[in-house]
């Protein structure tokens, strides 16, 4: 709900409201109307914002929001593909994406928040018979930028193929390391992203027969009231 004025005849949508405190003028955080006998909030417009999409987006600052909070999940890298001598030695996990959880950011009223979220590195493509294998790919990093701060993190390594492979090093910061691929025909795990269970940020398995699987991508969270 906003707050509007009258500006010589025109109505203008407030971003700021100051009070006139014994002959000191201070900007205030809140406005509550009574509604009929419920008190509701109409200022500061709130902020909840969370996406997943691949790619840059922008994220503008309501009225009367001078701080949010800031979580970024880094994508996770990809798994490696086995490695087929005859012995099929499995390849490493990826690395989970880095995280940052609740972060404050100071803003203003207006400003555009740009936001990056990362693809999850692709799997190793396992390349036949005696033909080696291939490493996973990273994920891509993460991240909010505001005028005053930058909140990043930073993609998970993609699994190695070997004999066996070894995993992915997690994301900065925070992320997982993916586990090392067994001799015994077993791939390594992906490292567990910052939001378990969901799949975001999670490093991809590695194929004891075949190719990697890819690594989640990144979440951003942002929001202010």
């Amino acid at each position: 709900m906003a707050v509007s004025i009258n500006n010589s005849g025109t109505f203008v949508e407030a971003q700021q409201i100051f009070v006139n405190d014994a002959g000191t003028w201070r900007s205030i955080k809140k406005v509550q109307v009574n509604d009929n006998g419920t008190w509701r909030t109409v200022f500061p417009e709130s902020l909840n914002f969370s996406s997943a999409t691949v790619g840059v987006q922008t994220v503008t600052v309501p009225a009367g929001l001078f701080e949010v909070v800031v979580s970024v999940y880094a994508a996770g890298g990809g798994g490696g593909s086995a490695v087929h001598t005859g012995d099929l030695f499995g390849g490493g996990g990826g690395g989970s994406g880095g995280f940052i959880e609740t972060q404050t950011v100071s803003v203003t009223p207006g400003e555009e928040l740009t936001v990056t979220i990362g693809t999850g590195g692709a799997g190793g493509v396992y390349p036949g018979f005696q033909a080696g294998g291939r490493s996973g790919s990273s994920g891509g990093l993460t991240k909010v930028v505001a005028t005053s701060a930058t909140v990043e993190a930073t993609g998970g390594g993609g699994g190695a193929a070997g004999t066996p492979g070894g995993g992915g090093a997690g994301g900065s910061p925070n992320g997982v390391n993916g586990a090392t691929g067994q001799s015994a025909h077993q791939g390594g795990n992906g490292g567990a992203g910052g939001q378990n269970g969901t799949g975001n940020g999670n490093g991809g398995n590695a194929n004891r027969e075949g190719s990697g699987s890819s690594g989640g991508n990144g979440f951003v969270t942002i929001t202010g009231s």
